[in-house]
């Protein structure tokens, strides 16, 4: 079975990932302010690249969540909050990716446009996830996976088994 993780943790992060992008968007906008928006949106993928890089071991958007998990405001989660770990990762890298290239092509190109797409974009798929609890690039990880898993031989898998973890 693949590493899994409490979804409510990511779908709170995605929440509050929005909220701050939203945020930074409005000081982005506004010319005396416009550098503390950049930095922001900076931390924000920071952020996300941080926990794919741990495994989602260290997620600071989520902490809020863990927080309230550890000290029983929340309960621990059921089966069926339980999500694979390698493709929230892949949302991660990719959401962070998206927010710091359209940082990066701003600031060297000043392709305004092209930077807000690529936000605008990481946004309403943390929006979806947080409102549906559906990760799409977790579904598109599946979809990988089980295409690279029919050209296997029958019984075998090509990502390995690992312990269930709740945290």
């Amino acid at each position: 079975m693949s590493q899994m993780t409490d979804s409510r943790g990511f779908r709170s992060g995605a929440a509050l990932s929005v909220v701050l992008l939203l945020v930074a968007t409005a000081l982005w906008l506004q010319p005396a302010t416009q550098q503390f928006g950049v930095a922001l949106i900076v931390l924000i993928s920071l952020a996300m690249l941080l926990s794919a890089a741990t495994g989602l071991r260290v997620s600071l958007l989520a902490l809020p969540f863990r927080i309230l998990r550890e000290r029983g405001v929340i309960s621990a989660p059921k089966p069926t909050d339980l999500q694979p770990v390698p493709g929230l990762r892949l949302a991660q890298v990719m959401g962070g990716t998206m927010i710091l290239g359209a940082v990066i092509v701003h600031q060297l190109f000043g392709a305004g446009l092209i930077s807000v797409g690529l936000v605008t974009v990481v946004a309403a798929l943390q929006t979806f996830l947080a409102i549906t609890g559906i990760c799409v690039a977790c579904k598109l990880y599946g979809i990988v996976v089980w295409l690279e898993n029919r050209r296997l031989p029958a019984g075998t898998t090509k990502i390995a088994k690992q312990k269930i973890r709740m945290r």
